[in-house]
């Protein structure tokens, strides 16, 4: 099993309690620093412009720009983004910016890819939220692009959405064939079928009574290709909770007070939640239904450091058991 962790970025509120642009960029490399060094697999960022749930006048900082901060700041966690959204930057100039960064980091970059959901965002920054169909044909197109540019001196591509013409892209990527692709969604006609076809990583973001079917789905989409299912790695996104006591959830929402959240919402969201034994009995529930890692967001991530961190009790005592 992969264990994989979400940085401090602000989109979810997570850096409201630190006072300061340049403190809150200095807490997202210490923390980001320290998971590397505490063995964590791969460290995360989400691909947003303003906060959520809720629109606040506070920093969340861009996706790449961490990106390749973390390339130099870290040394053997891989890095990635969950997802980055195909229609915030053209698939050349996205192709450019990955494969630099993953000479950076030594080859140790996962490419996210996914369509875009958040509409208000969208407008807010001028692109266009077009149709669910439209965007996912953009999506396949971006991952055609990337894996041409990446193995090809010259790129000619012509879809109907993008076009590229004896495009170079250079330095390459150093892993080879290509970094992995890690798709996001659940959407089984369309969204599954593009996995079968382009990722090497899939991220499931629903529920798991749901997620022996949705697997099954994209198994059929595998044979209907001709792709080895086993070659795509599953992964699970999951907010988690660790708390044996009352006291202790009480000390957890706490010290996120400064985050505004509603305690209830955070609860019915979190699908990882209770004991350390419980949460690993949760854990193993996924691996059993097919999960091959997972990709855990805390909201007290910005507090890595203390000892007591989410992160940090769920690395000691929940993740030896899973």
């Amino acid at each position: 099993m992969e264990f994989g962790v979400f940085v401090p970025q602000g989109w979810r509120l997570d850096l409201m309690s630190v006072a300061g642009d340049r403190a809150k960029w200095e807490t997202f490399t210490r923390v980001g620093s320290a998971l590397d060094r505490a063995g964590w697999d791969s460290l995360w960022v989400y691909d947003h412009f303003h906060t959520f749930p809720r629109k606040e006048i506070e920093a969340t900082f861009e996706a790449w720009t961490m990106m390749a901060t973390l390339a130099q700041i870290t040394e053997r966690a891989r890095i990635g983004q969950l997802v980055t959204c195909v229609q915030y930057r053209e698939p050349s100039y996205l192709a450019k910016i990955a494969a630099c960064v993953d000479v950076a980091s030594n080859g140790r970059l996962n490419v996210g890819l996914g369509s875009g959901w958040y509409e208000a965002e969208f407008g807010a920054f001028g692109y266009d939220f077009r149709t669910t169909s439209k965007r996912l044909a953009r999506l396949e197109e971006t991952c055609e692009i990337l894996t041409r540019m990446w193995r090809d001196e010259l790129t000619t591509f012509e879809g109907k959405h993008y076009q590229v013409h004896d495009a170079v892209c250079e330095p390459k990527p150093l892993q080879r064939p290509r970094p992995p692709i890690c798709i996001g969604g659940s959407g089984r006609k369309v969204l599954l079928r593009i996995v079968a076809r382009h990722a090497d990583v899939w991220n499931y973001l629903g529920s798991i009574e749901d997620f022996p079917e949705t697997l099954e789905v994209l198994k059929g989409h595998c044979r209907d290709v001709g792709r080895d299912f086993d070659e795509i790695k599953v992964t699970v996104a999951l907010g988690a909770i660790c708390h044996e006591t009352s006291d202790d959830l009480e000390t957890f929402f706490g010290r996120i007070a400064a985050q505004g959240h509603d305690r209830d919402r955070v609860l019915k969201i979190t699908r990882c939640k209770g004991s350390a034994d419980r949460c690993a009995e949760i854990l193993r529930e996924w691996k059993t239904a097919g999960a091959d890692g997972f990709v855990f967001y805390f909201h007290d991530i910005a507090s890595v450091g203390k000892g007591d961190s989410q992160a940090e009790i769920f690395q000691r005592s929940v993740l030896p058991t899973v």
